[in-house]
């Protein structure tokens, strides 16, 4: 009988010991230190709102019809664009009083309402966008990590390649009510799928990835150069059915057109959106992206030189030119470090800088440079290079905390932040 009954007293005191050692493997991995980084950075901006958001005047970004006049321990993370996804969230894209909607692609959207329903609508929608916006972040710091070991060298340099990307100006929109964090997870995991040569894998994710942002097609040819060079540039090397995917990934923004034409009428309303909205005449196509960085560094120079820029200057013209600036070196020492290995990065980067200058003009576009993973990789791996260059990449690193720290404020209070 005594033995009988060992095993089955036994079998608790070891289920804990097991049930810790997992714990413990968790917290070791990958996955459990990018989870405690990426949560103790959420805290830190919540922190820092809570601290400030009773001193700082409201702007109009602030939506007091919806979030009423008292702040809440979440509420910094709903201003501006966030009402729209909000909307699209509650009723679709069927209100003929809010035809803007329609440029805000539905992935992100959709990934809010299945975690309200999941959840039974208990979470609040403030809620489920920091539950839907931690869980992406998480996902892409961890994809980047990983991304990074594959150009550079040692854990300190991967993990300095998170710290750059979290440090980013604009790296507070993955924890406010955008869609940053989810793009940035999708594209991120399906260019580590494509350096895995998980093709399959890869092709899934590019599919909502393109459901997400226009953007998208940055990542769709990232890929494809990738799935390239994994032939060793060989055109017959293209003759696999795996080639299929990059055609298939459209089927994100096909499904939403179909959507488009079903309650609007119109398969291309995300074009025709901003028609709608007089304060977005400014987004007019323009090849000539010579002649727009042109006068962006004119306008940039100008901001510089009164002394006292404002903050549309600096947030609509000097801070998107430098981030271009910065994509532009960081794709062409990408190509001059890597060789051909670094052609897809290269190619990526300065297929963005073609793309955020297409529209007349950089507005936001230090918003958009967000996911341009390049700027990451290449900082740390020009540092590892060149020694020297350490002191720079740290410098570069508190900089661009303050400036990420000071648009957040900004974005807090309701102001334009991008």
């Amino acid at each position: 009988m005594t033995d009988v009954m060992t095993p089955a007293v036994a079998a608790p005191e070891d289920r804990p010991a097991r049930t810790g050692s997992r714990w413990r493997a968790f917290a070791a991995s990958d996955w459990g230190r990018t989870f405690a980084l990426v949560f103790a950075w959420h805290a830190a901006l919540t922190a820092v709102a809570v601290l400030f958001q009773g001193s700082l005047p409201v702007g109009e970004g602030y939506p007091v019809e919806v979030l009423g006049p008292d702040a809440t321990l979440l509420s910094h993370t709903y201003r501006w664009d966030a009402e729209n996804f909000h909307n699209i969230t509650m009723g679709g894209y069927g209100n003929e009083a809010t035809p803007w909607v329609h440029a805000f692609y539905p992935f992100f959207p959709f990934c809010l309402w299945l975690v309200q329903t999941v959840t039974f609508g208990k979470l609040g929608f403030l809620g489920v966008g920091i539950v839907v916006n931690g869980l992406a972040s998480w996902f892409a710091a961890t994809a980047l990590l990983k991304i990074a070991r594959h150009f550079t060298t040692g854990e300190r340099a991967a993990w300095l390649t998170v710290a750059a990307f979290l440090t980013a100006p604009t790296a507070f929109f993955m924890h406010a009510y955008y869609s940053e964090a989810v793009f940035c997870a999708l594209g991120f995991w399906a260019f580590l799928f494509a350096l895995r040569r998980q093709w399959v894998w890869m092709g899934l994710l590019l599919i909502p990835l393109t459901a997400t942002r226009i953007t998208a097609a940055l990542f769709v040819g990232l890929c494809f150069l990738e799935f390239f060079r994994s032939k060793d540039w060989k055109p017959r090397g293209l003759l696999s059915w795996h080639l299929l995917w990059f055609p298939a990934a459209g089927l994100g923004v096909v499904a939403y057109a179909v959507v488009l034409k079903v309650v609007d009428g119109d398969a291309l309303a995300m074009f025709h959106a901003y028609d709608t909205v007089t304060t977005w005449g400014y987004h007019q196509a323009d090849p000539n992206i010579f002649g727009t960085v042109y006068r962006e560094l004119v306008a940039s120079w100008d901001a510089l030189a009164s002394g006292r820029p404002t903050n549309w200057q600096v947030l609509s013209h000097l801070l998107p030119t430098v981030g271009l600036i910065v994509l532009l070196a960081s794709s062409v020492y990408a190509f001059v470090a890597l060789r051909k290995d670094g052609i897809p990065l290269a190619a990526f980067g300065l297929a963005s800088f073609v793309m955020f200058t297409l529209n007349s003009n950089v507005v936001s576009v230090h918003r958009y440079l967000l996911p341009c993973l390049v700027i990451y990789v290449v900082m740390v791996l020009a540092a590892q290079r060149r020694p020297a260059l350490w002191p720079v990449l740290h410098g570069w690193l508190y900089l661009s905390t303050l400036v990420q720290s000071a648009i957040f404020l900004l974005f807090v209070s309701g102001n334009w932040a991008g």
